[in-house]
């Protein structure tokens, strides 16, 4: 047999929300379970139609005059608004945290659309990403052959943010901030086979010139 509801649950958690028996104004305006309004009628009244079909006379506005209250399933009500808080929650952490994504200026084809597919994750998820290309020792010298990466990059994750230059010591830099509304349609294409014969040109570069330094003990062939 169903048992009527109507009374205030034992163990209910303080949340603040008054239900059934706890609402102890003469009137309400209600809205049935079905979420129709029903009007302004006596607060009795209105917890008596919830008993019917067994579910809870929840108070949703309190402060209107008369206050307006719902038929629905209490427990089922605070599941949902505890979700709604959690996704919110882990919206807010997301929100103003950055994820790093690092290249170097001869990552392969596919660890760089690898990166690629991380950041576009990362930025779907909320979180503002920062892109660095960088350099080690004598590849600073050489820091011309990171521009072909950062701009694919720039390119790739264009849809999915927007794109602000950064300033960082050895590197090149871009952050992407995630664009509201989400990821706008496309207009360019993907990372392409383009990225891959400019790292395997600066790699051959930079070791030849690593190479001729080594014979000459470091000093430019005359």
């Amino acid at each position: 047999m169903l048992q009527l509801r109507g009374r205030p649950q034992p163990n209910r958690p303080k949340d603040g929300i008054r239900i059934n028996q706890e609402i102890r104004v003469p009137q309400v305006r209600l809205i049935d379970a079905k979420g129709a309004q029903v009007g302004v009628i006596d607060a009795q009244r209105a917890l008596q139609m919830a008993r019917d079909i067994g579910l809870d006379l929840v108070e949703i506005s309190p402060n209107a005059n008369p206050p307006v209250c719902k038929i629905i399933d209490y427990g089922k009500y605070r599941f949902d608004q505890a979700k709604k808080q959690k996704a919110a929650k882990a919206h807010q952490q997301a929100t103003g945290q950055m994820k790093e994504i690092k290249l170097h200026f001869q990552t392969a084809t596919n660890d760089y659309r690898y990166r690629m597919v991380q950041a576009q994750e990362f930025l779907e998820k909320g979180f503002k990403v920062k892109v660095l290309v960088q350099f080690r020792g004598r590849e600073l010298s050489r820091m011309e052959f990171g521009h072909p990466l950062i701009d694919q990059a720039r390119v790739d994750l264009a849809p999915f943010g927007d794109i602000e230059e950064l300033k960082v010591d050895k590197c090149f830099a871009i952050a992407v901030t995630p664009r509201k509304g989400g990821k706008k349609k496309e207009t360019n294409k993907p990372a392409n086979e383009s990225v891959k014969p400019i790292s395997e040109q600066a790699k051959h570069e930079t070791e030849q010139k690593a190479a001729g330094e080594a014979l000459t003990g470091g000093n430019p062939a005359s």
